[in-house]
């Protein structure tokens, strides 16, 4: 697989089942039609895996067995999807890891917050000048963090639900 094209694969990852396997069959010289390879450098989830199943069944150039190995590439990345899916559904229907970002970045706050209310005024209180930027940059990161995450997030519910 030529690796020096940064869109053979998006983000670094793996790839999908059926995306590597429609990279197979161009690389044995098979004719697969731009259509195809287009819609599958575009899955990002069961829809587009669904209109790409669609295209491969209609494909009138690729062979009875070339579309029966991806269908079933395609069947294992949907079945794949919907298991993400319940997992983060799971995750969130659970009280303990909701509250992870809400509850780290509270205790992260109190401790800035102690620091810089006692230091200098609670007896010989100080500290150590080495901990300062620590502090700083893990407080500066959870709050990008979490409020941008959070703003993401209801952003993109937003744009889902006027789907």
């Amino acid at each position: 697989m030529d690796n020096s094209n940064p869109k053979l694969r998006k983000n670094g990852g793996e790839g999908t089942n059926v995306g590597n396997a429609l990279r197979w069959l161009v690389k044995q010289g098979k004719n697969v039609s731009p259509e195809l390879l287009d819609l599958a450098s575009n899955i990002t989830g069961i829809k587009q895996l669904s209109s790409l199943g669609d295209a491969i069944r209609g494909d009138k150039n690729l062979p009875e067995a070339d579309k029966t190995i991806l269908l079933q590439e395609m069947e294992n990345d949907m079945i794949e999807m919907v298991e993400v899916t319940k997992r983060l559904q799971i995750d969130n229907e659970h009280p303990i890891p909701r509250l992870v970002r809400p509850v780290s970045y509270g205790a992260m706050f109190i401790l800035f917050l102690s620091c810089v209310l006692f230091d200098g005024n609670l007896g010989e209180f100080t500290i150590d000048k080495a901990y300062v930027p620590v502090i700083q940059s893990l407080f500066g990161t959870m709050t990008i963090f979490y409020f941008g995450s959070r703003g993401i997030e209801k952003v993109m519910k937003t744009f889902k639900g006027n789907q």
